[in-house]
């Protein structure tokens, strides 16, 4: 099938529809603010976080993969471009997690438990959440704005300054919604494997983005295939690099972050489905290439990867913040919520703007 083909085919509707991912949001925002106002809320913060931090670098590493592909001077895309770009219109919803992440600090900030830190002027709650909302409304902003233009031309030195902005933006997220929960623990590589890592969930969730609106053929799902197996391995690196050091230094302000995720049985267990998921799965399931090319067991390889990475974002908050390793409603609920209110906005985005994609699947297309 020739790209022409694959952009002419009008899309197929995804199997949870708008209007049926309306009713998740809905229900799944309710359960959890039911958890939020009770007796159980600092768990239903902490829930808050880990949507927060999975969702909204995944959407926006969604939107800015077209942005790599066209500095790296790739035509392959073409069609597959615009389940892509659709993740900008998760704006909103990220951003509204934010609001209420301030609303809700006093249940979750684990900086504000600790009295005279070095660094204090740097761990400051209200510095923290002003430099993160201007960082947000910028890397959103910028998106959005790549996202119309790419649309008329390529724009390769907006495309260059989207993703330098995303690095940055996503480090310092990582420095002050992960890192800082521990603030006497810190890690000089730990910005840059929370970054490669969501890059590494935004390409999983544009593969199945792109496999549900049926946007790919057999070349561009070899492609995607082949960059989930490349991030996978980047993203095992990261993290190997980051482990290793911190095991032959065995610093005390640096193994407090280890010893709970591998040393204790509850928690070790959840480490070694990461290895087996996140960081080495795709690379065997998805080895030959044959495995790439069929939609279905890709789509199926991207959801175990978003899985694991949720699971994985959740492993860096939940002992941390010595909460139990429980999976219930709580979590459930709002990462239902966070979900389906993904898919809405692919969903409206596609409705809203199907002009301005039609000319950025022209643009793209070799």
């Amino acid at each position: 099938m020739t790209s022409t083909e694959t952009s002419t085919a009008p899309p197929s509707r995804s199997a949870l529809g708008p209007a049926g991912a309306g009713v998740i949001l809905v229900l799944g925002a309710a359960v959890w603010l039911a958890y939020a106002l009770g007796a159980d809320a600092p768990r239903a913060w902490r829930a808050l976080l880990v949507s927060f931090i999975y969702f909204t670098p995944m959407a926006a590493g969604m939107a800015v993969w077209p942005a790599v592909a066209r500095v790296a001077r790739g035509q392959w895309a073409g069609p597959a471009e615009r389940s892509a770009f659709a993740a900008v219109a998760f704006a909103p919803v990220s951003l509204a997690a934010f609001a209420g992440l301030w609303i809700g600090r006093d249940s979750w900030a684990g900086w504000t438990h600790y009295a005279d830190l070095e660094n204090a002027a740097w761990v400051n709650t209200p510095f923290i959440f002003a430099r993160e909302a201007v960082a947000l409304v910028f890397i959103w902003v910028l998106i959005a704005w790549f996202v119309r233009r790419a649309g008329r031309e390529r724009c390769r030195r907006l495309a260059g300054w989207t993703i330098f902005a995303y690095c940055i933006v996503f480090s310092l997220v990582a420095l002050d919604f992960v890192m800082a929960l521990d603030p006497h623990w810190f890690s000089a590589l730990f910005g840059v494997y929370f970054f490669v890592s969501a890059m590494y969930a935004g390409v999983a969730a544009w593969t199945l983005a792109a496999l549900v609106h049926r946007r790919t053929d057999t070349r561009r799902r070899h492609d995607l295939g082949k960059l989930i197996v490349a991030f996978s391995l980047l993203t095992t690196y990261m993290m190997f690099s980051q482990l290793v050091v911190i095991w032959y230094e065995n610093f005390p302000e640096e193994v407090r972050f280890v010893i709970p995720r591998l040393r204790f049985d509850r928690w070790g267990g959840v480490s070694a489905a990461l290895l087996a998921v996140v960081y080495l799965g795709p690379l065997v399931l998805l080895l030959v290439r044959r495995s790439k090319l069929s939609a279905g067991y890709l789509a199926a390889v991207a959801v175990a990867v978003l899985a694991g990475l949720w699971l994985e974002r959740w492993w860096l908050v939940t002992p941390t913040l010595g909460g139990e390793m429980t999976l219930g409603l709580p979590e459930l609920s709002i990462t239902a919520a966070m979900a389906a209110a993904l898919v809405l906005a692919i969903a409206l985005f596609d409705r809203w703007a199907p002009a301005q994609a039609a000319q950025a699947e022209e643009v793209a297309a070799p």
